[in-house]
């Protein structure tokens, strides 16, 4: 069984945030799927699944995703290397996409929770929002909304990143990182 989650903050007021790429995604995909979510309190979780994939939201915020994560991982009896974890990332230009696997959090919280939680022998696809000006905080940054040009490219940046999910779980992750990255 394979797990795929996507990064976000819960509530209204953070939907089309930077941080909420990994929220995008996961809704673009589970569409394309034909997935419905349910939630499921025991890990603080939208989830959707087939035979073979569980897709989850968890609802926790951004810096404390890893225990949600753990959490899954444990309900449906996930590997850690099963893991493929969907977040945006301020230290890639905007729009760009990368598959790692077992790297370091650089600096993202969300993933740092993951490692505290986990370990870090799991897959990132890592979707780029770029650096803020020097006037604004990174941290303020990943909270606001995208910019009517950046909202213009995000629905190919998304399918996108969409194609490279089908990829990982069709090829794996080595062809799937020789396509995209």
């Amino acid at each position: 069984m394979k797990l795929i989650v996507g990064l976000g903050n819960p509530g209204v007021k953070f939907e089309k945030t930077r941080h909420n790429l990994g929220f995008m995604v996961m809704d673009f995909f589970a569409g394309n799927k034909g997935l419905s979510w349910q939630y499921n309190s025991d890990f603080s979780s939208h989830y959707a699944k087939d035979a073979e994939l569980v897709i989850a939201k968890p609802t926790t915020y951004v810096n404390q995703s890893g225990i949600a994560v753990a959490s899954i991982c444990r309900y449906f009896r996930v590997d850690l290397s099963d893991l493929l974890v969907i977040h945006d990332d301020l230290d890639l230009p905007f729009g760009k996409i990368r598959l790692t696997y077992g790297s370091s959090s650089a600096g993202h919280r969300g993933i740092e929770s993951i490692i505290e939680n986990l370990g870090m022998e799991f897959t990132r696809l890592r979707i780029g929002i770029g650096r803020p000006l020097e006037s604004i905080d990174p941290e303020k940054y990943v909270l606001q909304k995208f910019s009517t040009e950046e909202n213009k490219q995000l629905p190919k940046i998304i399918e996108k990143s969409t194609e490279a999910i089908k990829s990982y779980l069709d090829l794996g992750i080595d062809a799937a990182m020789n396509r995209y990255n």
